[in-house]
């Protein structure tokens, strides 16, 4: 028997969540955040994804590296055709 895999959640299910955490006041300061990443570097990526999924509003990404194949590996936001692109050019898309 197969079954479907459920379905991602929606940017309305994930502001619910977020809400009930901080509430109404703590989203919206979350949306009208700006963050700023020096140097593109695994955790910092990582950091980023945890910031974008709450819903943090805007992001600046500091980094003049560009991809390597090493990188792949370690940073879900690149994939292949990145290499020898600009880290925070690819990361950013």
């Amino acid at each position: 028997m197969a079954f479907a895999p459920p379905a991602a959640p929606s940017i309305n299910d994930r502001k619910d969540r977020s809400i009930r955490l901080w509430g109404e006041r703590g989203q919206k300061a979350l949306e009208q955040g700006h963050v700023i990443c020096l140097n593109a570097s695994v955790v910092a990526t990582e950091v980023l994804k945890n910031l974008v999924l709450p819903g943090v509003g805007k992001f600046t990404i500091v980094d003049n590296k560009r991809v390597s194949e090493k990188d792949l590996g370690n940073n879900f936001f690149l994939d292949i055709e990145c290499v020898g692109k600009l880290r925070a050019e690819s990361i950013k898309r």
